[in-house]
């Protein structure tokens, strides 16, 4: 076992000398710890990127999947790891909440995280389960109204984009909601299906197909515009709910302290490898759009994005979970 892997890394380290790039310091893998369960988008992004990646550095790419504590097990996995650019948190929303919901995680977000890379955006989808009668937002917000409680949303860790938009519809909505914990979008599925919870957000990539398949029921599009994957199903404006207005993306962070070099080099990398035509298709495909940014408007880009959402969270209608 040992031989197949100096052998394998004899090859990589071969194959990327002789590409002429600059050689990646260290030998060991480049990790990535990913806040959510497998399925969901801040998984399928380090899986679509690790092959090229890992061909393009010279060293083998791992993905791990670390959900719960509202992404901050994978966080502090990232913020108390060497800051030598190996182990990297593909995050979301999370990173610009958490401050706010979640101010005690055991490290310093500011301090112990790094921004290294924004990499893609992703539309949102309200869905609905088939046996639930709704056909829009305003008929959820009229049947929710006459009995609070009795319309149920499955809301993935505190802070994603999938909670975030629970607490739209619910606070927009003036609705009290039952909302139903799950560590992905992937694992509320069958519970929807079943007609056991009523409600669900996600990113058009993972709930798309079953809509298409009419196994579950599309309420609106949470963005400004149709989607030209779905130019059939309404916007949340269209819909009833205007404010009702999300896109989910993901980022890339490092540890902090992490030699500015290496950042640099890691977000030129993983900008290289976004722009891989076969990649940006298989996105493409999944209703994924490259969104980069650079480190310095990555982190611009957060501390909008928590101002933009401190409202919101200081009215939360979910209690926090750690799931």
């Amino acid at each position: 076992m040992k031989l197949r892997i100096l052998l394998f890394l004899s090859v990589l380290c071969a194959a990327h000398a002789a590409s002429g790039a600059e050689p990646w310091p260290g030998t060991k893998p480049l990790r990535f710890e990913v806040v959510g369960a497998a399925g969901g988008l801040p998984d399928i992004v380090p899986r679509e990127l690790s092959n090229d990646l890992s061909a393009s550095i010279g060293v083998p790419v791992v993905v791990e999947n670390r959900p719960g504590a509202g992404g901050n097990i994978a966080a502090g996995v990232v913020a108390k790891a060497g800051p030598d650019g190996h182990t990297l948190l593909v995050t979301g929303t999370n990173i610009a909440v958490n401050p706010t919901l979640l101010p005690n995680p055991g490290f310093d977000y500011e301090r112990d995280l790094a921004p290294v890379s924004m990499a893609v955006s992703a539309r949102m989808l309200l869905v609905a389960a088939p046996a639930f009668p709704a056909k829009n937002i305003t008929d959820v917000i009229a049947l929710a109204k006459q009995k609070p409680k009795s319309v149920s949303i499955a809301i993935q860790p505190i802070g994603s984009p999938n909670n975030l938009a629970a607490e739209m519809l619910a606070q927009y909505g003036d609705v009290d909601l039952t909302f139903v914990p799950y560590e992905g979008i992937a694992q509320s599925i069958p519970d929807l299906l079943a007609s056991r919870v009523d409600l669900a957000v996600g990113a058009m990539s993972s709930l798309l197909p079953l809509t298409r398949s009419g196994k579950l029921k599309a309420l609106a599009v949470l963005s400004p515009q149709r989607s030209p994957l779905a130019p059939d199903i309404p916007t949340s404006a269209e819909a009833g709910l205007a404010k009702m207005q999300i896109v989910s993306w993901i980022c890339i962070m490092a540890t902090g302290g992490t030699p500015a070099p290496i950042i640099a080099r890691l977000d030129q990398e993983i900008a290289k490898t976004l722009a891989v035509p076969q990649i940006r298709d298989a996105f493409a495909k999944q209703g994924v759009e490259i969104f980069h940014m650079d480190p310095q408007q990555l982190g611009a880009f957060v501390q909008a994005e928590a101002a933009r959402y401190s409202d919101l969270l200081k009215h939360s209608r979910a209690k926090a979970t750690t799931h």
